[in-house]
């Protein structure tokens, strides 16, 4: 299935083929009709993605905290090719759509496949064909 991406480091957008999410228990699995890109939050992620190490530095103080607490335990190799992979893979990009669901997961009792929902949330209303949803990050549309 696609999905659309970002590389952190280079600010660099792709639409990349991965593997389907399963349908895990307590979610259903959401074929999507429609997505929003955002151009508060994600313009944001997509400037701050071409921004220097530094600049990126000034807009995250929360992860600078992160990077500092992790050169404390685990040493500046270690935390340097952390930061590093991390500013160099592709992060899925979304967190608002409306789909179809396709298979509803063990303990889901208010939608069934072939509903229209509404979904939320960064890591499962993603920019992508098909999305896990958790059972609190979706409601059917009427």
């Amino acid at each position: 299935m696609k999905q659309v991406v970002q590389n952190y480091k280079s600010g660099e957008l792709a639409l990349l083929d991965v593997p389907v999410p399963g349908c895990k228990p307590g979610g259903v699995l959401v074929r999507t009709a429609y997505s929003l890109i955002s151009t508060g939050t994600e313009l944001m992620k997509v400037s701050e993605a071409g921004m220097s190490m530094l600049g990126k530095a000034r807009s995250r103080p929360d992860q600078v905290a992160k990077v500092v607490q992790s050169v404390a335990v685990n040493g500046v190799p270690a935390t340097y090719r952390k930061v590093m992979g991390k500013l160099d893979s592709y992060t899925p990009l979304g967190y608002s759509l409306c789909g179809v669901v396709e298979q509803v997961g063990a303990g889901i009792d208010d939608v069934k496949v072939g509903d229209l929902v509404a979904c939320a949330g960064n890591e499962h209303a993603l920019h992508a064909e098909l999305n896990w949803v958790p059972k609190n990050l979706y409601a059917p549309v009427p």
